[in-house]
């Protein structure tokens, strides 16, 4: 018979994954929606400042490092590799940070999986001036952000503590 802390502990794996897969599916869904719907470099919807585009970007984050595809699945490799070495270091009891760390790695996966097929990755977001992102890109941020805050407050209280 499972003992409650195998279950525990596959509690908070499960809702790693889940947070993983279900990151990877909504990306790669999506950019496949727009890549059937929405002509290259066209505009399906406009509303306000935000628009629904079809672009391609072969670099990182703004474009960077464009058509250094090679270069960006070996560092993207090489990024996942942290974020699991830090994952299973750093195994925490709260939800919220498993859930980001799934957002990170499910949105690294994303963008991966459209580099090592396409050479590029579909953007299809368009918030005013700032430059196109898709499903994988806000994951990434929105994990990220939740972790380094996370881990901010984290050493705070260690040091209000001590």
């Amino acid at each position: 018979m499972a003992k409650a802390r195998d279950i525990m502990i596959w509690y908070k794996d499960w809702i790693f994954y889940v947070s993983t897969v279900a990151v990877v599916v909504c990306d790669q869904v999506t950019k496949s929606i727009i890549e059937e719907i929405v002509p290259l470099y066209g505009t399906y919807s406009e509303l306000w400042i935000f628009s629904i585009v079809h672009g391609r970007n072969t670099g990182s984050a703004f474009g960077l490092f464009a058509g250094f595809t090679n270069f960006l699945i070996i560092a993207s490799l090489l990024g996942l590799g942290l974020i699991l070495y830090f994952f299973m270091k750093q195994a925490t009891n709260n939800m919220f940070m498993r859930i980001s760390v799934g957002l990170v790695v499910g949105g690294a996966f994303g963008n991966l999986i459209d580099r090592v097929k396409d050479g590029f990755v579909v953007d299809f977001i368009s918030v005013g001036w700032w430059p196109a992102f898709n499903v994988a890109d806000s994951a990434i941020s929105v994990g990220m952000t939740v972790i380094l805050a996370f881990m901010i407050f984290a050493k705070k209280e260690k040091n209000d503590a001590g």
